[in-house]
């Protein structure tokens, strides 16, 4: 089957090395699929000219607090970036052109404005995958400094970072949360961002578009072999019974302990029964 060209162009992206990959142009792929339409560069040139009216902002500023409080003055208060609390399951607040346009948005696709505007101004901004929201931090030699897109720019501190991991994961050891606090690859975003489509997807039964996720999924991570079943699963749902069940093969062969390895097994046979009787 020939593939869109959203779909070739993430493709392409994303096997470029991490320094390289350019990030809102592969988030915005996911957009341009999921939609049907989409101007790659008109998303970038929003982001370059909210990045060429900060940087006037920033000329005389040195001091990190100041430099952040003037980025986050213009995207919060003036243009009015915000989380969707009112529609947070909406699709579109994962669509990086649609956030741009309503200014609001998940709180991953509101930190990839965040930290894109910030890498065009030169500013050590990078990503901070916390379980369950994801913030973004200000890195200079002498200190970290947390921000949260979502609500508005609020600061976080160490300790409320600490506290999120510990309520998702029961406690925050050391070790956990230097592994926690340790900033995402671009790949591993644009994966958070597809998983929080394919969960939103699942909920309202859209199998086509949450199959579209798994695939995209598994470009960035062909050994995810819950993707592989999880494919598996939504290509039956949607009528490609044959290779939904080459893909729960795979999975149970190479999950051979797997605890859902009995209900897929009574799954795949009532599958391969119905395909007999059809035959």
């Amino acid at each position: 089957m020939q593939q869109s060209p959203a779909r070739r162009r993430f493709r392409m992206l994303i096997h470029l090395p991490e320094e390289e990959l350019p990030l809102a142009d592969a988030a915005f792929c996911i957009a341009w699929e999921d939609q049907g339409i989409g101007e790659p560069e008109v998303v970038l040139q929003q982001l370059d000219a909210i990045a060429g009216t900060v940087r006037l902002r920033l000329e005389d500023l040195t001091q990190p607090h100041e430099v952040i409080a003037a980025l986050n003055a213009y995207l919060f208060t003036e243009l009015g970036f915000r989380g969707n609390v009112a529609d947070y399951h909406n699709p579109a607040n994962s669509f990086l052109d649609r956030v741009l346009e309503t200014r609001t948005g998940l709180p991953i696709v509101l930190s990839v404005i965040y930290m894109e505007v910030g890498w065009r101004l030169g500013l050590p901004i990078s990503g901070v995958a916390l379980p369950g929201h994801f913030i973004t931090r200000y890195s200079t030699c002498n200190e970290e400094i947390f921000v949260d897109p979502f609500n508005g720019g609020r600061l976080w501190s160490w300790s409320e970072c600490e506290q999120q991991v510990s309520t998702a994961y029961g406690g925050a050891t050391p070790t956990l949360m230097q592994q926690v606090m340790e900033p995402p690859s671009k790949r591993a975003i644009l994966s958070r961002m597809l998983r929080n489509l394919k969960q939103t997807y699942l909920t309202g039964k859209d199998f086509s578009r949450a199959l579209a996720t798994v695939e995209r999924l598994l470009l960035l991570d062909p050994d995810d072999i819950l993707e592989v079943r999880d494919r598996g699963l939504l290509r039956v749902q949607v009528g490609q019974v044959v290779h939904g069940l080459e893909d729960l093969e795979q999975y149970t062969q190479t999950v051979p302990h797997a605890p859902d390895l009995t209900e897929l097994q009574q799954y795949v046979g009532v599958l391969t029964a119905g395909m007999a009787a059809r035959n």
